[in-house]
């Protein structure tokens, strides 16, 4: 899809890849972002950042975790002219107490900001689309997805399951002009990773990740998504998966055929 000249909403976008990823579209020419978060200073300094390169801005307090308002937002869009792009980038860590200590209240905000405000997002936000004519939307996965564990097991169970509804997408392609791919960062370097512990620290168990790998830019994430919104020869359902190894950014690909 070409950028230039279309809306785009990205969730997450108070930091890190979020932001990242709007500042490159703004870039790119895209006409409006829409900021959608819970951080207002977050926002507002990734708003600032949007118009001085050159798109018009607007910020969103959504609480993902708060179902029937991420509903009715969505389900507004066909009443205020829907978007073109759709940056589902918001996600949680678990924090402490994790499973198998996690209270249900805890256990059940992982899994609905993570994976069930994507799947209604994607649903409404592909039901405007198809009534402008199609659209892309690119789902933040995460490299544990391709793994065999993880530490923080709620985060990787709601990735994995972001990862296979990426895939179930597939066929909004051709079925409705809708495009949707997933990135997959590797470990990057964004304030989410000082949520894993308690009291804004690293969680103990980051520690041999973090001396064992090195870390990608929010800005490496953000070029592969804009990569993939761009793409239109790729199949619905396609991902990359983004990582720093030897010194360089790597990416690997997953080509879903329909």
């Amino acid at each position: 899809m070409e950028i230039r000249g279309k809306t785009a909403i990205v969730t997450g976008g108070a930091a890190g890849i979020g932001q990242a990823a709007a500042v490159q579209l703004a870039r790119k020419g895209a006409a409006r972002i829409l900021i959608v978060d819970v951080d207002a200073e977050g926002m507002a300094e990734t708003e600032a950042r949007v118009r001085a390169a050159g798109a018009a801005a607007d910020t969103v307090r959504l609480e993902l975790s708060d179902l029937f308002a991420v509903e009715r937002w969505f389900g507004s869009l066909m009443a205020r002219g829907g978007c073109d792009i759709l940056f589902n980038n918001a996600g949680i860590v678990s924090g402490a107490p994790q499973f198998p200590e996690a209270d249900v209240r805890g256990l059940r905000r992982m899994i609905d900001v993570n994976l069930s405000s994507l799947v209604i997002a994607t649903q409404l936000a592909a039901q405007a689309m198809r009534v402008r004519g199609g659209g892309v939307i690119i789902n933040t996965v995460s490299t544990v997805a391709l793994g065999t564990g993880f530490s923080d097991a709620l985060y990787a169970t709601a990735k994995a399951g972001v990862m296979m509804f990426t895939r179930c997408c597939a066929p909004l392609k051709a079925d409705w002009n809708v495009r949707v791919a997933g990135v997959l960062p590797g470990l990057t370097n964004t304030p989410i990773l000082r949520k894993t512990g308690a009291d804004g620290d690293y969680a103990p168990w980051m520690a041999p990740i973090l001396a064992g790998n090195a870390m990608c830019q929010p800005e490496d994430i953000a070029d592969a998504v804009i990569d993939l919104i761009e793409d239109d020869t790729l199949a619905g359902g396609d991902w990359v998966a983004v990582r720093h190894i030897d010194g360089r950014i790597e990416r690997q690909w997953g080509h879903d055929a329909v």
